[in-house]
């Protein structure tokens, strides 16, 4: 599974897209914990947009394809960082499952 972020300029703290795609395979279909916790993740980053921001964000979500494009919003972006740490550590303990790339290149497996 492969998630990317995107920076509006390099060396800039405000994250401008999300991008995650494929499933993690660390489990069969439907049973998989690694996929259904970045699932997880990215499905409550963009609730919470909407939901404790007031944002709604720009969002394509489809199985094993998520793009969000990411507002400019202080608190928006507090929960972008997060959201990008959360799966960091995610991939830090999973790395043979999950990658995570920032400037906003494809992550492949």
């Amino acid at each position: 599974m492969g998630v990317a972020y995107g920076r509006v300029r390099e060396g800039a703290r405000e994250i401008a897209r999300i991008h995650v795609t494929g499933h993690a395979g660390a489990g069969e279909y439907g049973r998989d914990l690694v996929c259904a916790a970045v699932s997880a993740l990215v499905i409550n980053f963009i609730n919470s947009a909407e939901a404790v921001c007031g944002v709604s964000l720009e969002a394509r979500v489809a199985p094993g394809d998520v793009a969000v494009e990411v507002d400019g919003d202080g608190g928006v972006q507090l929960l972008a960082r997060s959201l990008v740490d959360g799966l960091t550590r995610l991939a830090a303990e999973h790395d043979d499952f999950v990658r995570v790339t920032d400037g906003g290149g494809r992550a492949r497996l």
